[in-house]
Parts: C-alpha cells; sequence; structure tokens
C-alpha cells in the first residue's frame, strides 16, 4: 500500500498511472499470436480480414500519455553511478528483486528510494518486458533523479520496443520454427488499439 507521500510522487512523474495498475492485467497468449499473424511489418499494423489497422507512434503516446520529443533512452547503457544499481549488489538485476528491494524499502522508511523503485518495477515489468525478467541497466541511471522522468522521449521508446518485438514474432510465425509467440513489450497497447 502507497503512503499518500509516494503517491504524490510518483503522480509527480509521467508514469503517474502506475500508482492505479492491477495485478490483474492479462493478455490473452491466443489473441496474441493472432495479432502476431495478422502484423504487416512493412506497413506498420494489422490486416484484420481485409481492414488495414496501423499501428502508430501516436497510439502509444495518446494512450499512456507519453512524450515523443526529448532526450533518447538507451535501455542498455551501463552506468556504475547509478543510486538505484548500488542497492543491488549481483550483476544482473530481475525483477524479482526489484520487488524484494521494494519491501525493504517500505519496511525501513526510505520513502524516496520506494518511488524510484516502484517506477523502474513498472517501466521493466508493464513497459519494457523481456522473457528473462531482466532490468535493463539503462533504467537505472534514469529513474535516479525522478525529476528528469519527463524529459525523456518514453513514447517513441515503447513504440519502438513493441513494434521491433511484434516483427520478431511475426516473422519467427511465418517461418513456422516457433510453437510458444514471445512478444517483449507493452502488449497491452494492442489491446487498446484493436
Amino acid at each position: 500500500m502507497l503512503t499518500t507521500e509516494q503517491k504524490n510522487c510518483i503522480e509527480g512523474t509521467p508514469f503517474g498511472w502506475f500508482t492505479v495498475l492491477s495485478d490483474e492485467l492479462r493478455m490473452s497468449r491466443s489473441l496474441l499470436r493472432q495479432l502476431c499473424t495478422t502484423w504487416v511489418e512493412k506497413r506498420g499494423g494489422f490486416m484484420i480480414r481485409s481492414v488495414f489497422v496501423p499501428f502508430t507512434l501516436l497510439d502509444v503516446c495518446v494512450a499512456l500519455g507519453l512524450r515523443v520529443a526529448g532526450l533518447d533512452v538507451d535501455l542498455d547503457y551501463e552506468n556504475q553511478d547509478s543510486h538505484c544499481r548500488s542497492l543491488f549488489s549481483c550483476g544482473i538485476v530481475k525483477v524479482n528483486m526489484v520487488y524484494d528491494e521494494l519491501v525493504r524499502c517500505q519496511s525501513d522508511g526510505r520513502s524516496e528510494d520506494f518511488c524510484k523503485l516502484y517506477i523502474l518495477l513498472g517501466l521493466s515489468e508493464f513497459l519494457f518486458p523481456n522473457r528473462m525478467g531482466n532490468v535493463y541497466t539503462g533504467l537505472f541511471h534514469i529513474v535516479d533523479n525522478l525529476g528528469d522522468l519527463s524529459s525523456f522521449k518514453w513514447g517513441a521508446v515503447v513504440y519502438t520496443y513493441l513494434v521491433k518485438s511484434l516483427c520478431r514474432a511475426s516473422r519467427c510465425i511465418d517461418s513456422e520454427q516457433c510453437s510458444i509467440v514471445r512478444v517483449a513489450g507493452c502488449v497491452y497497447m494492442l489491446q487498446v488499439k484493436i
């Protein structure tokens, strides 16, 4: 349960809506597979029956309220001087480790660290999830300064990340090389669009 201070802190960022996300968000694997089979990479959209439904950067920006202009986000950037990164002793940080550290921050009363990790968790689980459950190293230094979060072009990176994954999954299905479809990124956007 978020304290009023934590909620206000998180809501003061472009990701204030993370506070209202439900644990019950799920994407049907059947729907996801079907969407991947209808993805038209060259046109950047879905061919549903005989109707083409474009999926654009604007769709992501409007649905999530994220910017298209600003500083680039390099998910793989490594900065050893990151405060948030220093909270974890091992090399690769997994999403479940962020959960554990959130609990420690809450019980220790470290509200600022809690808010940073809460946003890191939302980014890692909702916007940039991956099959391995790893946290991208480039996110640590970004969440170190919550006041700067709005200066990044989040909409563009969320869109690009999801589209690249859709293209990979679509190619995999077309080549009949995969039995399980794996799409990384904010797949919930697809339910909003379609």
